[in-house]
């Protein structure tokens, strides 16, 4: 009885642990989201969600698109299990 209880008490008080987490989260991800916002407005700019992720996925650096990884490069190994 007072195992049930304590694992009741100790599941419920994990849920509440992720429920405040969870809105941490997600407050600050409105905040960021409103800093965009506001410095976008300041240059004069509309901030746009599909145009600022364009942005950020042509600055970030690929391994592929430098060349660094060439097919000569490239070995094909074939495992086999030994009994």
């Amino acid at each position: 009885m007072i195992q049930s209880i304590f694992r009741a008490v100790i599941f419920t008080l994990l849920a509440l642990i992720g429920l405040i987490m969870a809105v941490i989260f997600t407050v600050s991800t409105i905040l960021a989201i409103m800093v965009l916002i506001i410095v976008s407005a300041i240059r004069g700019k509309r901030f746009e969600v599909k145009e600022y992720w364009m942005t950020r996925k042509s600055r970030r650096k690929s391994i592929l698109s430098k060349g660094s990884l060439r097919s000569k490069d490239v070995t094909d190994v074939d495992a086999r299990d030994i009994k």
